[in-house]
């Protein structure tokens, strides 16, 4: 008979594609895809560990699966990502059948398949966690769909960084660059699937090349990838103000298919909290990126993470966050209140900010945010864009315009997933935390559209 195997992912993009990557594979091997809430003959849970609730919801996903292997003793339950790497002795991993870290997920799926074929009162405990500090190279994994209309493609593991708040490095590693090739090779395996758009990512997406040392790794890596027939969008993953100096900005501007949105990992506007969060640059530097991305991108839609309660910040640096947001034009915020990590620095930094003034910072930082994204959509209506249609509902197509505006479409004429139609923006809008939804309308006459762009 044919195995089931359930899935669960905690946290990032890059453990969304690797759990893809996982559940490809064992499909190689004969598993079919269940849910969580049904019997199966194996529970997946890849977890994340960036921060203490992240953990909590771990904990909370592996007691599921522990439940659900109580009403079928035969079932097993993998646990694996950064929280299992980080914490391989935690009381609850020890009761799952086989722990895992983020080395070896190549191998996670074939070693699985074995492990489930072997009679229950024989199968040990198994525990694959290895020392990231010791991998050096790109472990290989690659995918052939995607749940989403855009296909996500990892590119990169690992951070250098060491950003006092962040944990990722810990149970990540160091920087390991995929090679072009095997980029190449996955993209045009996702064109012949009929996919438009790509998102490049990783841990440290900026950083491709970086182990290398190779200089422009990034924008050779799309000039590449401009050329495969098919590929009609190209975008990136959380990339760091610092990266957009002149010479990027310009190589980037040159192609076509990039996308006129980036994702910035900003996480303050303040100079004083960015060097004790050791991001290595400061107030003005993010603003001058801002500028080239405008200069270079004038449509651009900017994004961007801001933490608000670090330990220290001041009453004057949270203001130079919110005056940022009002000054940058920022399309989407996304805010978070500080959580402390142990194992980072910043756990044990003195000034904590109370879990109050933390929630008042972040709501009146998001009172801004919702300002600056109302204005950057007002400015745009009347304007003509072209959308990827990513879910229908309803008789409306919802997607994203090339600098990622969120509409709603009423359908006209037949519009599947996955395609790229015109549109028109319209006033009409309605606010959500992160996103802003747009009301378009369909332009009919396509081929004059297109002679008009």
């Amino acid at each position: 008979m044919m195995k089931k195997a359930a899935y669960l992912t905690l946290g990032c993009r890059v453990n969304q594609y690797e759990t893809q990557a996982i559940r490809e594979e064992l499909e190689r091997y004969g598993f079919s895809e269940g849910l969580f809430e049904e019997p199966c003959d194996l529970y997946l849970i890849n977890t994340c560990a960036v921060t203490a609730e992240s953990v909590r919801k771990d904990k909370k996903a592996i007691r599921r699966a522990l439940r659900m292997r109580e009403d079928n003793p035969a079932a097993v339950v993998c646990v694996c990502g950064c929280f299992s790497q980080g914490e391989p002795f935690d009381e609850l991993l020890m009761q799952a059948d086989v722990v895992a870290g983020n080395a070896g997920k190549s191998r996670l799926a074939s070693f699985l398949a074995e492990y489930c074929k072997i009679p229950v009162e024989e199968r040990k405990r198994a525990s694959l966690v290895e020392d990231v500090d010791k991998v050096h190279l790109y472990e290989p994994l690659s995918v052939c769909r995607s749940h989403n209309a855009r296909a996500f493609v990892k590119i990169q593991d690992g951070c250098n960084s060491f950003c006092s708040y962040c944990y990722v490095p810990l149970v990540r590693g160091r920087v390991r660059s995929r090679s072009v090739e095997d980029i190449c090779q996955e993209v045009q395996t996702l064109a012949d699937a009929s996919y438009r758009e790509i998102v490049l990512t990783g841990i440290e997406t900026g950083s491709f090349g970086e182990d290398r040392c190779e200089k422009n790794a990034l924008p050779s890596l799309v000039e590449r990838l401009s050329r495969i027939s098919g590929i009609e969008r190209i975008r990136f993953g959380s990339l760091k103000p610092i990266l957009f100096d002149e010479e990027f900005c310009r190589a980037l501007s040159s192609f076509e298919k990039v996308m006129p949105h980036f994702h910035l990992s900003l996480q303050s506007g303040s100079s004083a909290v960015l060097k004790t969060m050791r991001r290595r640059y400061g107030r003005e530097e993010a603003l001058a990126a801002i500028e080239r991305i405008y200069r270079f991108f004038p449509d651009a839609g900017i994004s961007a993470d801001l933490i608000c309660g670090f330990p220290g910040e001041s009453e004057a640096d949270f203001e130079e966050s919110v005056s940022l947001v009002k000054s940058a034009g920022l399309l989407h915020t996304h805010i978070f209140p500080f959580s402390p990590r142990e194992g980072t620095k910043a756990f044990s930094l003195p000034d904590p900010i109370c879990e109050e003034e933390k929630r008042r910072r972040c709501a009146l930082l998001l009172e801004a945010a919702k300002t600056s994204s109302e204005a950057f959509h007002l400015k745009r209506v009347g304007k003509k864009y072209r959308v990827l249609c990513e879910r229908i509902q309803n008789g409306m197509a919802y997607g994203y315009t090339e600098n990622f505006i969120y509409t709603q479409t009423p359908l006209e004429g037949k519009i599947d997933v996955g395609e790229i139609f015109p549109v028109i923006l319209e006033k009409e809008c309605s606010f959500r935390v992160e996103t802003m939804t747009v009301s378009a309308k369909n332009v009919k006459e396509v081929d004059n559209f297109e002679k008009k762009l």
